[in-house]
C-alpha cells in the first residue's frame, strides 16, 4: 500500500511539471475518458440493474432488459430484449430493439435536443379486456390506477406550461411492431402483426404551412387476415396541425364484429371496408376556449360483400354499397357527399303477425324494445347550444337490388320476389329544404313491373309521383283469397298508370285508369270457369282519401262471362264460394286473448264518413251468363248470351237514379231486355227496373217442371214482364207472367214433386186459346230479415196455385164476376128439386166450364140425416096409410100432420090399423092409458080425447118407420142426377166433362146438397 501510494506521488509530481497546456489537455482528457468510462459502462449497467428492478415493483409485473448499451463518443443509445410481462404469463408489452443516436454538436448549435435514426424493432403491445363482474377492466388498469395514486408534480407557471421543448428528429422508424387485443368477454381478438411508422425531419417548433417543411409521417397497419390501415401526412405540434392522407384497404369486418356478436342475434359471415380520404385536424384557439378542428375532403367510403346470416340462413348480401366524394367539417358540422352508390343487395325475411323476423336479429340485446320511455327534452338553452349537423347528399343510386319475403300474416306461406328494384334520387339534405325527386323501378315475381317517378318533401309532408304498373299477373294473389273464397285466379294481368298526391296516410289522391286483361277465374267446387273477360277498363278513377270520394268516368266490360250453378245439395256455385272463417277467427281471438283484449274501442270521432262514390258509365259488350241446376234430373242449364247495355251515372250521394238499359237473348233467340233506374250505393238504395222475358221456349225447363211439377214439359213457351220499385227498403213489384200453349207430357218420379194437382192448376188458369196470364203483386220490407226478392215472388206465385187447386170455385167464381160458393148445390130437406137460387149458380159455373175446356166436373150427393131422414119417415107413413085407407098418396091432404089428423073416417081406422099392425098392441088400451093419465082436478072431453089419442098413434107409427141407407143413398143419387141434368140439357155442357159419383156408397152425411169437385182432362 505505502508502494503504490509513493507511486501515486511520483507521478503527482512529474504531472505538475509538465506545461500548463499539456496539464489542462491531460485533466480534459482525463474527464472525458471519466465520463466516456460512466457513460459507456457504468450507466449501461446500472440501467440493466435498476431498470427492471424499480419498474417491475412500480408496476408489480416482471420487467425484462436485456442490454442496454451507450456509445460515449457517437451518444448512440441501443436497449435490446426489453419486456414487460403478466404476472401469470408472457407478452404484455416490450420490444427487440430501440436505437437512437442523439447529436450533441447538433444540438448546441440549434438550440435543441436533436435526435438522429431513432429505431424501434419489433415492439408488441398486448392489450386484453377482462372478465369482471363490476365494471370494465383491461390488463393495464391497475397501472393506470396506479399511475392514479402518483403524487401530483408542482404546477408550473402558466407560460412555462404553454412552452413547448424544441425537438429534432432527423429519422423515427418503428418497423414490424405486433399489436394484439383480446377480449376474454367475447373471446375476440385483433391482431395486426405488421405495423410500421416512420417520421421523417420532424421539429416540434417546425411549421408545416412553410416552405419545404418536414414533420412527414407515414403509418402503415396490415392485419393478420389481411387488410391494411395507412396515412400519411405532415404533422405540426404547435399549434397541433395534421395534414395527411388515410387509407383503409380491405378490413375484414368480422373479426371486429366478433366484439359485439353477443349483443346480435344475426351474424357477419363476411365483409369489408374500404375508406379514403384527405384530412386536416387544426387546432383553433378561441378567447374562451381552444377547439380542434377537423376536415375531410375527397374521401370515399364502400363497404364490399357484406353478408349476414342467422342460423346459417342468409340474411343480407350486399356485394357493394359506397360513398363517394365525402366532406366534413367538424367545427361546422357540415358532411357533403357527392353520391351513395349501391348493388346486388340481397335480402331474405319473413313477415309473420309479429313483424318483419329479420328486424329483431339486428336490434342490440342491451336496447329494450319495449322502452315507451319518452326522449329527454332539452330546454331551450341547450338546444340553441346544440347547433344541428347539416348533411347533404348529392345523389343516390341503388341497383339490382333484390327482396326475397316470405309472408306468412295473411297466408300460410307466400314468397315474394322483389328483383331487380333501382332506384335513383336527387339531392338529399337533412334540413329537407329541397324536395327529392326520385326514379324507381322494380320487378315483381317475374310477373308484373312497377315503375314509379316524382318528388317527395319531407318537411311538407308531400308525396307526388307517378305511377305504371305494367303485366302485374293476378295469380300472385290466390294465396291471399284462398282463406276467404273457394277461387282460383288462373289468369288476368293488371295494368295502371296514374298519379298519386298524398300528405299523409288521411290525405291521399289518386288519378289513372286501371285495366285487368283476360280474366280467368276459375270455381274450386266445380272446377268450371265461374268468371271470367276479355277486358275490363277502368277510365279516369279519382281517388280522395281526405273527402273520401271514388269517382270512375267509365267501366267498360269486353265479353264478360259469368256461371251460375246449382248443386245437388240445392246450394249455389256462390254460396260455396265463402270459406267459414268464423272458427278461425274464434281461433285466432283465443289464442291471442290480450291483443283483442287491448285493442281500443272505436269511438264515434274515429269512424270516417262512408265513401262517396260516382261511377259515369258502366258498358258491357258481348257479355254471357251461363245457368246450371244440377239439383235436378234431369239437369237443367240455359245460358243468356249477346248481353250488351250499359248502366250510367251511378251514384252513392246523388238522388238521381242512375239509367240502367242491357238486353240480351236466352239460348240465343229469346230476347231478354232490362231497363229502368237504379241507385244501389245509397244507404237505402233505390230501383225503379222493367225486366222482360220474351217467348222463351219452357220445354228448356222440363227439369225444374219434372223435379217439382211432377211432369215434363211437351210444349209452350213463357213471356214475363216484371216490373220493381224499391223505395225507403219497401219493395213493390207487378209481375206479368204469359204461359202460352202450355202442354205436359209424361209425369215424373220425382220424390221433390209437389202434392197440389198441377194438371188441375194448369187447366184452371189455362183459358179457352191456350193461355195462362197471371198478374201477380208483391211487397216487401228490406229491413225485415227473413227478406228475399225470389221469395216474396215464389211466395206470390205459389199463393196463387195454391190458391186454384185448393179453392178452385172460388178462383172461377173471382173470375167470371160471383161472389158465391160454387163448390155446392142446396137442396131442401128431403127433396132432389134445384131451386131457382141454386139455378143462376150453375148457370155461373156453366160459363166458367166452357171457358175452361179441360176442367171436368164430378157431383156427389149429399143428406142429412136427421132432416132428409124425417122427411123420408113422413113420405113412408103417407104411403102406408094411403094403402090401408085405399086412397092415393096425391089425395092425402097436404097439411097431414099428427095435430091436424082426422079422429074419424078411413084415415082414422087406418092409423088404429097401422098402429095395431106395426106394434101389435091394442089401440083402445092406449086410449085409455090417456084417459088416465090426465090429472085428477082436469077432465078431458070425449072430443079432447080423440085427438090427444090420434096425435099418440101417428107418431108412434112416424117413430116405427125405418128409413135405411138405400132410402138416403137413392135422395143422394137423385139429387147428383138433378144437377148434372141442369148442367148438360139446360147450361150446354158437354156431359163427357160431367161424372156423377156413386152416392150410394159410403153416403156423404154432411148436408142436403150435391158437392162439386173440379179435375183436369
Amino acid at each position: 500500500m505505502f508502494a503504490i501510494r509513493e507511486k501515486f506521488s511520483s507521478l503527482w509530481k512529474k504531472f505538475k511539471q509538465l506545461p500548463k497546456y499539456q496539464r489542462y489537455l491531460s485533466l480534459l482528457l482525463a474527464a472525458y475518458f471519466s465520463f466516456a468510462g460512466i457513460l459507456g459502462l457504468v450507466v449501461p449497467y446500472a440501467v440493466e440493474k435498476q431498470l427492471p428492478v424499480q419498474l417491475g415493483a412500480m408496476l408489480k409485473r416482471p420487467v425484462q432488459l436485456n442490454e442496454v448499451k451507450i456509445n460515449p463518443f457517437t451518444l448512440n443509445v441501443s436497449l435490446s430484449g426489453f419486456r414487460i410481462d403478466e404476472p401469470d404469463r408472457s407478452d404484455f408489452i416490450g420490444f427487440d430493439k430501440l436505437n437512437f443516436e442523439l447529436r450533441f454538436w447538433h444540438s448546441l448549435f440549434n438550440g435543441a435536443i436533436s435526435i438522429h435514426d431513432v429505431t424501434l424493432s419489433t415492439p408488441f403491445i398486448y392489450a386484453e379486456r377482462l372478465k369482471s363482474q363490476q365494471e370494465i377492466q383491461f390488463n393495464f388498469s391497475d397501472i393506470l390506477a396506479e399511475l392514479a395514486k402518483s403524487p401530483e408534480a408542482p404546477q408550473e407557471p402558466a407560460d412555462k406550461q404553454n412552452a413547448l421543448p424544441h425537438v429534432i428528429v432527423e429519422n423515427l422508424s418503428i418497423a414490424n411492431a405486433a399489436l394484439l387485443y383480446s377480449d376474454k368477454v367475447t373471446n375476440s381478438q385483433i391482431r395486426y402483426p405488421a405495423v410500421n411508422l416512420k417520421v421523417k425531419a420532424f421539429d416540434t417548433l417546425n411549421d408545416i404551412a412553410s416552405a419545404d417543411s418536414g414533420n412527414h409521417f407515414s403509418i402503415h397497419f396490415v392485419g393478420d387476415e389481411g387488410g391494411e390501415i395507412s396515412t400519411q401526412g405532415q404533422i405540426q405540434i404547435s399549434p397541433l396541425n395534421v395534414i395527411g392522407e388515410l387509407e383503409l384497404t380491405a378490413i375484414k369486418l368480422p373479426q371486429f364484429w366478433s366484439f359485439i356478436s353477443q349483443d346480435f342475434q344475426a351474424t357477419l359471415e363476411t365483409g369489408q371496408l374500404n375508406f379514403k380520404s384527405h384530412f386536416e385536424v387544426k387546432s383553433q384557439a378561441s378567447t374562451e376556449e381552444s377547439s380542434v378542428q377537423v376536415i375531410t375532403n375527397q374521401g370515399s367510403f364502400s363497404l364490399d360483400n357484406i353478408l349476414f346470416t342467422h342460423e346459417k340462413r342468409p340474411l343480407v348480401t350486399l356485394p357493394r354499397v359506397a360513398l363517394e366524394g365525402i366532406e366534413l367539417n367538424l367545427n361546422d358540422k357540415q358532411v357533403v357527399v357527392e353520391r351513395l352508390h349501391s348493388e346486388n343487395l340481397d335480402l331474405n325475411a319473413h313477415i309473420t303477425s309479429d313483424g318483419i323476423d329479420i328486424v329483431p336479429l339486428f336490434i342490440p340485446s342491451f336496447i329494450s324494445q319495449t322502452d315507451d320511455s319518452e326522449p329527454k327534452q332539452l330546454d331551450e338553452q341547450e338546444a340553441d347550444e346544440q347547433t344541428p349537423w347539416s348533411v347533404s347528399l348529392g345523389a343516390v343510386s341503388v341497383k339490382n337490388y333484390g327482396f326475397n319475403i316470405t309472408e306468412s300474416l295473411v297466408t300460410e306461406e307466400t314468397p315474394w320476389r322483389i328483383a331487380p328494384l333501382n332506384l335513383t334520387t336527387s339531392a338529399v339534405y337533412s334540413d329537407f329544404h329541397k324536395p327529392i325527386e326520385y326514379s324507381l323501378d322494380m320487378i315483381i315475381n317475374d310477373q308484373g313491373k312497377l315503375t314509379s317517378t316524382g318528388q317527395v318533401e319531407v318537411n311538407q309532408p308531400q308525396l307526388n309521383a307517378e305511377l305504371q304498373l305494367t303485366d302485374f299477373a293476378l295469380t300472385q294473389i290466390q294465396p291471399y283469397l284462398e282463406p276467404f273464397i273457394n277461387i282460383t285466379v288462373k289468369n288476368g294481368k293488371l295494368d295502371s298508370i296514374g298519379a298519386i298526391e298524398a300528405s299523409s296516410a288521411d290525405d291521399l289522391n289518386f288519378t289513372g285508369d286501371i285495366t285487368i286483361n283476360d280474366l280467368l277465374v276459375k270455381d274450386n267446387q266445380h272446377r268450371k270457369t265461374l268468371l271470367k273477360w276479355q277486358s275490363m277498363m277502368i277510365e279516369e278513377l279519382i281517388f280522395d282519401q281526405a273527402k273520401q270520394t271514388l269517382s270512375v268516368d267509365q267501366i267498360n266490360f269486353s265479353q264478360p262471362y259469368s256461371r251460375i250453378i246449382i248443386a245437388e245439395d240445392k246450394s249455389t256455385n256462390f254460396q260455396q264460394l265463402l270459406v267459414n272463417t268464423a272458427q278461425a277467427v274464434a281461433d285466432e281471438t283465443e289464442s291471442s286473448p290480450k291483443a283483442s283484449k287491448n285493442a281500443p274501442e272505436q269511438t264515434n270521432a274515429d269512424q270516417q264518413a262512408p265513401l262517396e262514390i260516382q261511377i259515369g258509365k258502366i258498358n258491357i259488350t258481348d257479355g254471357s251468363t251461363f245457368f246450371a241446376d244440377n239439383s235436378l234430373t234431369p239437369n237443367f242449364a240455359a245460358s243468356i248470351e249477346q248481353v250488351e247495355g250499359s248502366v250510367s251515372q251511378l251514384s252513392s250521394s246523388s238522388n238521381k237514379a242512375a239509367v240502367v238499359d242491357i238486353k240480351g237473348k236466352i239460348n240465343r233467340y229469346a230476347p231478354v231486355t232490362l231497363k229502368g233506374e237504379i241507385n244501389p250505393l245509397l244507404e237505402q238504395p233505390y230501383l225503379d227496373l222493367d225486366l222482360d222475358f220474351n217467348s222463351v221456349e219452357l220445354t228448356s225447363v222440363n227439369p225444374y217442371s219434372g223435379t217439382y211439377a211432377g211432369y215434363y214439359i211437351d210444349k209452350g213457351q213463357l213471356s214475363l214482364e216484371l216490373s220493381y220499385l224499391l223505395k225507403d227498403n219497401k219493395l213493390n213489384g207487378s209481375n206479368h207472367i204469359v204461359v202460352n200453349q202450355l202442354k205436359l207430357g209424361e209425369p215424373s218420379d220425382s220424390s221433390l214433386a209437389t202434392s197440389l194437382p198441377v194438371t188441375l192448376a194448369i187447366a184452371l188458369l189455362q183459358d179457352r186459346h191456350g193461355v195462362i196470364d197471371l198478374g201477380l203483386e208483391v211487397s216487401g220490407d228490406l229491413d225485415s230479415p227473413d227478406f228475399s226478392v225470389g221469395s216474396i215472388v215464389m211466395t206470390a206465385l205459389t199463393n196463387v196455385i195454391t190458391k186454384a187447386v185448393t179453392a178452385p170455385f172460388t178462383l172461377l167464381a173471382g173470375i167470371f164476376g160471383d161472389d158465391e160458393e160454387l163448390d155446392r148445390v142446396e137442396f131442401g130437406a128431403g127433396t132432389a128439386v134445384i131451386s131457382d137460387e141454386q139455378n143462376s149458380k150453375l148457370t155461373t159455373l156453366a160459363t166458367a166450364l166452357l171457358d175452361r175446356p179441360k176442367l171436368t166436373l164430378s157431383i156427389e150427393g149429399a143428406i142429412d140425416p136427421a132432416s132428409d131422414g124425417r122427411i123420408l119417415q113422413e113420405q113412408a107413413l103417407r104411403l102406408k096409410l094411403a094403402q090401408l085407407s085405399q086412397l092415393d098418396v096425391e089425395e092425402l091432404p097436404k097439411n097431414l100432420s099428427p095435430s091436424t089428423y082426422p079422429t074419424q073416417g078411413p084415415l082414422s081406422k087406418a092409423l088404429i090399423a097401422l098402429y095395431e099392425t106395426e106394434l101389435m098392441q091394442n089401440a083402445d088400451e092406449l086410449k085409455q092409458q090417456i084417459s088416465k093419465s090426465t090429472e085428477p082436478d082436469s077432465t078431458l072431453n070425449e072430443t079432447q080425447l080423440l085427438t090427444q089419442w090420434h096425435i099418440a098413434l101417428y107418431n108412434t107409427c112416424l117413430n116405427q118407420q125405418v128409413v135405411d141407407d138405400n132410402m138416403l143413398g137413392t135422395l143422394a143419387s137423385e139429387r147428383a142426377r138433378a144437377v148434372k141434368t141442369h148442367l148438360v140439357e139446360i147450361d150446354k155442357v158437354p156431359a163427357n166433362r160431367i161424372f156423377l159419383l156413386d152416392s150410394r156408397i159410403d153416403i156423404n152425411q154432411g148436408a142436403q146438397e150435391a158437392l162439386l169437385t173440379l179435375g183436369a182432362d
